[in-house]
């Protein structure tokens, strides 16, 4: 092998190399966007099977109603997003606590949670955030919205449950 051809391989193989973390950080926020989406579509269809009379239903008296549930799910996803910004969300609640308006609150929120994370980049998801108890980097903050969705979701389907209702099929 030349020594030219050598020198041409190996600064190809660095470039390569080099370039891979950026790379690594669009995929995760393509990874993360595309469960965002899911994740939507499938807390939507939990929330279409609530019978619209059931909407305050409430397992025990201290516990957020199944509505309540759904909203605090999707509210709390631009306060958790809020650092990539550097904006103070305001708060967001649905119109009403009626099925119509809660659905219509749940797509929106997560609507403007995938347009957020879609506009990342690297630096911001690598990048340290104070706040949340302890500073947390931008992919922490990402899988928190994602946690937290699947944590209240799964509340909601108990109450689904406690209604006699089988939860949709789960989704990822």
């Amino acid at each position: 092998m030349s020594s030219r051809l050598l020198i041409v391989t190996v600064a190809c193989a660095c470039l390569l190399l080099a370039s891979r973390p950026a790379q690594a950080q669009f995929d995760i926020k393509a990874v993360v966007v595309k469960h965002l989406t899911t994740s939507r579509d499938f807390t939507l269809k939990v929330a279409e099977q609530m019978p619209e009379a059931d909407y305050g239903f409430k397992l025990t008296a201290p516990q957020m109603s199944f509505g309540e549930q759904m909203a605090h799910l999707a509210s709390d996803q631009a306060n958790l997003l809020a650092p990539f910004t550097n904006a103070r969300p305001a708060p967001s609640k649905p119109a009403s606590m009626s099925k119509k308006d809660v659905i219509a609150f749940v797509r929106q929120q997560y609507d403007q949670s995938i347009a957020v994370v879609s506009k990342l980049s690297a630096a911001q998801i690598e990048r340290s955030y104070p706040g949340f108890g302890a500073p947390m980097t931008g992919l922490e903050l990402l899988m928190f919205v994602l946690d937290h969705s699947t944590h209240h979701r799964a509340s909601a389907e108990m109450y689904l449950r406690a209604k006699g209702i089988t939860p949709a099929e789960y989704e990822f």
